[in-house]
């Protein structure tokens, strides 16, 4: 990370009382974006790098692009005792994930940009119409250029599919006109696991590309299912495990013994105080959001919906302040507008758009833009009644947003 902008990195963890950095990418101008695991006053969170993912995607049966795979594996089976079994079976799936930025920032009053460089990790988890990986949103957030470099040493340029900021997952896609047919023959799609039946106590093997120097394997087990951390103000469900986790693994694979892709790694809880504490989201999670991203149809922007509201975020802080929800706080209606016939209350707060949860205006205008102007839909908003804000769902008639439309 680029010396001025740690700076102030750190100058506004400092401001906001943040003990922990979640790493999302490693070298000058690093992407850093969820930073906080608040489950521990006083503990630092540090998000792991970048990102790895391994899953098959098959062709959309029953719209399911993504699913586990695992039972169709004709792979060698590790031992415990073998675990360069699973680096031979896994590693052809993995890929390493260089971006560049622009950090803007003011000095003297004067306004200057800089190349802003990170790195991390992903999984290739289908070779259909365009090669897919995914990684940690955290990991390509706000860059402009995307590189991913295969097991071959050969590289390719990458464009964002689709990203989900609440799951922190991306969606990345290659071209094949860009791969050379020996590298379509040395990679691989990766193995996909059931992370549901998880239990404490079972060996773990994460991949990543660790402090941004290539792809390195730690070992260790599952100390946790299903623990609520909370990062950036975002609750998470995550897998809790002690295998080694450092900057650069954000994305990176966590498997387990036979070489199955069961959660992608995300964050690790460091203190003074503390040691062995990783982070990874259940594969079942990630399969849900990667088949929500390639499911979805591409609209045009004017034809896409609106509501005609004008809004507020009310974020995690504003919503210990004031007791208010966090979503978009509804300031004003427009007359007319889809939200006005919807009968949309004014000064409740948006919290959902056809079941996908919202809590800023930019998320609420990219769900949105997924969204076709004219077709029904549901809103789900928190409302104020007799003192207490309870949820209520409305049914509207999208607009057609047009050249003018944001929200």
């Amino acid at each position: 990370m680029g010396k001025k902008k740690e700076k102030r990195f750190w100058k506004k963890i400092i401001l906001v009382s943040i003990c922990g950095l979640l790493c999302g990418g490693v070298g000058a101008g690093t992407l850093a974006a969820y930073t906080y695991v608040r489950q521990h006053a006083g503990k630092e969170a540090e998000e792991t790098g970048k990102k790895q993912e391994s899953e098959s995607i098959s062709n959309q049966e029953n719209n399911e692009a993504f699913k586990q795979t695992a039972e169709n594996a004709e792979e060698r089976v590790s031992s415990v005792y073998d675990v360069s079994v699973v680096w031979d079976n896994v590693i052809p799936a993995i890929v390493e994930i260089e971006t560049k930025s622009v950090v803007s920032y003011r000095f003297f009053g004067r306004e200057y940009e800089q190349e802003s460089r990170g790195s991390g990790t992903g999984v290739i988890i289908s070779q259909a119409e365009e090669l897919f990986i995914v990684t940690n949103n955290h990991v390509v957030d706000g860059a402009t250029e995307i590189t991913v470099s295969f097991v071959d040493g050969t590289a390719a340029q990458a464009e964002v599919k689709g990203t989900d900021v609440e799951g922190d997952i991306a969606v990345l896609a290659i071209n094949f006109s860009d791969l050379s047919e020996d590298t379509m023959r040395n990679i691989k799609i990766a193995t996909i696991g059931d992370s549901t039946g998880l239990s404490g106590g079972e060996m773990v093997i994460a991949i990543g590309n660790a402090a941004g120097s290539g792809q390195s394997l730690t070992v260790g087990y599952v100390s946790a299912v299903d623990r609520e951390v909370e990062i950036e103000g975002i609750k998470m469900r995550l897998i809790q495990m002690d295998a080694a986790i450092n900057p650069g693994n954000s994305g990176g694979a966590l498997l387990n013994a036979k070489g199955e892709l069961i959660g992608i790694n995300n964050a690790k809880l460091v203190a003074s105080d503390v040691e062995g504490i990783g982070y990874a989201i259940p594969i079942s999670e990630v399969v849900s959001i990667v088949n929500r991203m390639l499911n979805r149809e591409e609209i045009d922007y004017e034809e896409s919906a609106f509501l005609g509201i004008v809004g507020q975020d009310v974020t995690e802080t504003f919503s210990e302040l004031l007791n208010i929800p966090v979503g978009i706080y509804i300031s004003e209606i427009e007359e007319g507008s889809p939200a006005k016939q919807a009968g949309l209350p004014l000064y409740a707060v948006i919290t959902e758009v056809n079941g996908i949860t919202v809590k800023t205006k930019e998320q609420l205008g990219e769900a949105l833009s997924y969204i076709r102007g004219g077709t029904q839909g549901t809103v789900t908003v928190q409302e104020r009644v007799n003192g207490i804000y309870v949820p209520k769902e409305y049914a509207v008639t999208f607009g057609v947003r047009g050249k003018d439309r944001e929200n």
